[in-house]
């Protein structure tokens, strides 16, 4: 099994939401994001699969001390190092902000309480905040006013994980509700108030990170759109389960979560038609690379896409579109059957379906290409 694989692996093993959402990235984003997942998660089993909060200490000082002598080109103490150290060495994202996510993991093992809106404010940012930096870099978001944005997002996600894992945090020892800490013994009612407020937060950095998204190039939008309104679904579920947090995980069915997909999807291809539309009636006024995003054409003499590369993207983007409507519309009669000796067949056709927007939408991308100008 090739590094790739494995990483590919570790994603669809550890998280719905990010697997799915991946597939929407072009080929060379979505390897190096797989591979960021993966050191991710090596860093999360290096804690939690330790026997001793001094081995993961150990653990975590070794992938510190890969990150730093990684310029040195030092031997690596931690395997799982392989897969973040390559991103480093050629400057696709920062180290330091790898560094401040190891020091996150620290502050668990220390006992950080968090007591305040400002101590979880400070922890979801080593958490995961860091991480939506890096996500960034990876596709290539230069604009330094992108770094909220992709701050918010990682930050609403991990409070959206928070409000969920409430009871196994709990059984764990931990608590990062402000104020409440012991969860266990904790009136309902305290920790109904909590995880509303939590998610109040997450709610309002989910709408900074999507006024942010025009930072992002626009094959990625759609990845991160999908990984946003997923996470997002998942409050609200446990909004309308009442903040009952303490009586288990909330998941998504997955019949919603290809509903939350579907209508991701389907809305950021709108996006995407309009801007194509828009470029075909007025060029030169309207461009699918955005100005903020890094162009190795020379500016003084750009390369068009040529009216049949429009042409041709356009239809697959029509086709990809038409394949998310068909999504919903299976999901539908998915919630609906006629006979229940076929209710599963809808879902079937809406996977099948949705895949198919995915590769229409990977197929647009070889027309998104410049062509030389005659000279």
């Amino acid at each position: 099994m090739t590094e790739r694989q494995s990483a590919q692996d570790i994603i669809h093993r550890s998280s719905r939401s990010f697997s799915i959402a991946s597939w929407f990235l072009p080929v060379a984003t979505r390897s190096k994001v797989w591979a960021l997942y993966a050191w991710c998660r090596s860093l999360d089993d290096a804690v939690d699969l330790a026997t001793s909060p001094s081995q993961a200490k150990e653990n975590l000082q070794r992938f510190e001390n890969d990150l730093i002598g990684a310029h040195d080109r030092e031997p690596t103490q931690q395997p799982a190092s392989e897969w973040i150290l390559p991103l480093v060495l050629d400057r696709q994202i920062h180290s330091r902000h790898a560094l401040e996510l190891i020091e996150g993991m620290r502050m668990d093992l220390d006992g950080y309480e968090v007591q305040t809106d400002a101590d979880l404010e400070k922890y979801c940012y080593h958490a995961a905040g860091t991480v939506g930096l890096m996500m960034t870099s990876l596709m290539g978001v230069k604009e330094q006013a992108a770094d909220r944005h992709a701050v918010a997002l990682g930050v609403a996600m991990q409070m959206t994980n928070i409000a969920r894992d409430v009871k196994e945090d709990a059984q764990m020892g931990r608590s990062y509700l402000p104020g409440i800490t012991k969860p266990l013994e904790a009136k309902a009612e305290d920790i109904a108030q909590a995880v509303r407020k939590i998610l109040d937060h997450a709610e309002t950095r989910y709408n900074v990170a999507i006024d942010g998204m025009d930072y992002l190039p626009w094959r990625s939008r759609t990845a991160i759109r999908v990984a946003l309104e997923v996470y997002r679904e998942i409050g609200r579920q446990i909004r309308r389960n009442g903040y009952r947090v303490m009586s288990g995980r909330t998941v998504l069915s997955k019949p919603r979560l290809i509903a939350v997909a579907s209508r991701a999807v389907l809305f950021d291809m709108l996006c995407i038609v309009s801007l194509v539309v828009r470029r075909l009636l007025h060029p030169g006024l309207f461009s699918l690379k955005e100005p903020n995003m890094t162009n190795t054409s020379n500016p003084s003499d750009p390369h068009p896409i040529s009216t049949a590369n429009q042409a041709k993207q356009i239809a697959l983007l029509g086709l990809s579109l038409t394949s998310i409507m068909a999504t919903a519309l299976f999901v539908m009669v998915y919630f609906n059957p006629k006979s229940q000796e076929y209710s599963y067949l809808p879902l079937i056709y809406a996977v099948g379906s949705l895949l198919a927007s995915v590769l229409f939408h990977r197929l647009s991308a070889r027309y998104d290409k410049p062509s030389p100008q005659a000279t």
